[in-house]
């Protein structure tokens, strides 16, 4: 959850929150749309289970309304495959838009990874109780967040280890990681037009070669996704091809930001 201090809270107690409706029904998300809004809240919609998960991995949202009954895909099984993409990381408030309330299945929208559930027709009231209970949770776990994206900087980059792996001179090494750092985005976007054009041998070299300069500079998570991207697009296996792409142009953006604070502290790490 963005806890940024520009939100404006309101008389409610509620900041201005990035707000996600999924619906199948037009009018549903008209009406959803009317009334967030006239709250003050930025919303945008699905229309299935497909486009929510698309929609979460594109961008963070506060909260997400979730109906549950859709064609091709619907809320349950969309909610459990948002959950396995974020792997225990950050966590999209998800409620559970219901036609009815039913307390014998509110167990099995827990299991899929539901914080919290609303029946039809449902009251501003209501949605107001639901987004300051989920911006109040976001409160909570923000510090946790941070922790853990701490975490996540200082063991994505093995500086001591790239130092060693070209000859121990650490000139050397800030020269090769500065113009590592540089082509990378570039890198990131060229294996992402090899996907989107399905040219799986090419996306399959780039991998191939990111994953050896990324291990030789001591950038071994970013290795290690380079490395299942190569072996996934090398047998074709395309099921799991989208997911590992954005888990590396995630990692990507760590490694940069924490690369440059290296490189920007002459002191830092040798």
């Amino acid at each position: 959850m963005d806890l940024s201090t520009d939100k404006h809270l309101d008389d409610t107690g509620i900041p201005s929150l990035e707000i996600l409706v999924v619906d199948d029904d037009e009018l549903s998300q008209r009406l959803m749309r009317v009334l967030l809004t006239r709250e003050g809240h930025r919303v945008e919609v699905a229309s299935n289970g497909f486009e929510a998960i698309e929609a979460v991995k594109r961008k963070i949202y506060d909260i997400v309304f979730m109906d549950l009954q859709m064609p091709g895909m619907g809320g349950i099984e969309a909610s459990r495959q948002i959950r396995a993409w974020e792997n225990g990381g950050s966590h999209t408030f998800i409620v559970a838009l219901t036609a009815s309330y039913l307390p014998e299945n509110g167990q099995a929208l827990f299991d899929a990874g539901m914080d919290n559930y609303i029946a039809k027709p449902f009251e501003i009231e209501h949605i107001q109780q639901l987004l300051r209970y989920s911006f109040q949770a976001g409160l909570k776990s923000s510090s946790a967040v941070q922790a853990m994206e701490g975490e996540a900087k200082r063991h994505a980059l093995a500086i001591r280890l790239g130092i060693q792996q070209i000859g121990g001179d650490s000139e050397a090494y800030r020269d090769l990681l500065t113009d590592f750092i540089q082509e990378l985005p570039e890198k990131i976007r060229l294996m992402r037009r090899f996907w989107d054009a399905r040219e799986l041998e090419k996306l399959a070299r780039a991998a191939h070669n990111l994953k050896g300069v990324a291990a030789n500079l001591g950038a071994i998570p970013l290795s290690k996704l380079a490395h299942r991207l190569d072996e996934q697009s090398s047998t074709s296996y395309t099921d799991s091809l989208e997911g590992i792409l954005n888990d590396l142009e995630a990692a990507a953006n760590i490694l940069s930001a924490f690369a440059r604070d290296f490189l920007n502290n002459k002191g830092n790490g040798c």
